[in-house]
């Protein structure tokens, strides 16, 4: 990976410094266990780690960048892990989390293994750039390699996990965003997709 400025963490980064924490994390953190245990893949310099913090879980915040350290490392409840995510080795035990988050980071040989460092009832949280709408090419994020297919994250996760709730958004810029909320199952047995309403979810 190449980085954009020499002596701070990546410009991208930085803009999520003083960034609101992902709206699809508000709207389902009130379904997570007291005290969960949170890996906040890709964390950059932390917007949804601080809120993951704030809410008193017991945070595992991971980015290749070393650099941004000094914006998570010292939040309560978190402990930095500097992980390059893509030198093929998976760094994270089975059964290790109640909750993974993935904000805007994708690198689709990891996706299989996200579920095994789920404990069972535990929740995925996913949100990256998706191919464009017809008609529509404002995507900031342009490749391929890092933007999801139409429905990609429900074909890649139906047959593990249950789906509870599934949007892709089309912004005024023209970005275009994919969002999955999946729960591993508690029996161990795969599930039928099901998609839900997430508003009558959270009423649950």
């Amino acid at each position: 990976m190449s980085c954009e400025i020499k002596n701070g963490p990546a410009a991208h980064s930085l803009k999520g410094l003083k960034g609101q924490p992902s709206k699809w994390l508000e709207r389902f953190s009130r379904l997570f266990p007291k005290n969960a245990k949170v890996l906040d893949l890709a964390c950059g310099c932390g917007r949804n780690t601080k809120y993951l913090s704030k809410m008193g879980y017991e945070v595992t915040a991971v980015d290749w960048d070393e650099r941004v350290r000094p914006y998570v490392a010292d939040l309560p409840g978190v402990t930095f892990k500097q992980v390059d995510l893509e030198n093929g080795t998976w760094a994270f035990e089975p059964e290790a989390f109640d909750v993974i988050l993935v904000n805007f980071y994708l690198y689709r040989p990891i996706l299989s293994f996200l579920p095994s460092s789920l404990v069972p009832g535990g929740y995925l949280l996913y949100e990256t750039f998706m191919m464009p709408y017809l008609g529509f090419d404002g995507n900031r994020a342009k490749n391929c390699d890092f933007i999801l297919n139409p429905l990609e994250l429900v074909d890649t996760y139906r047959n593990t996990m249950a789906v509870l709730a599934y949007e892709e958004t089309l912004s005024e810029k023209g970005d275009c965003f994919q969002k999955i909320l999946c729960k591993k199952p508690i029996d161990g047995k795969n599930l039928p997709v099901a998609l839900y309403d997430y508003e009558n979810l959270l009423k649950i």
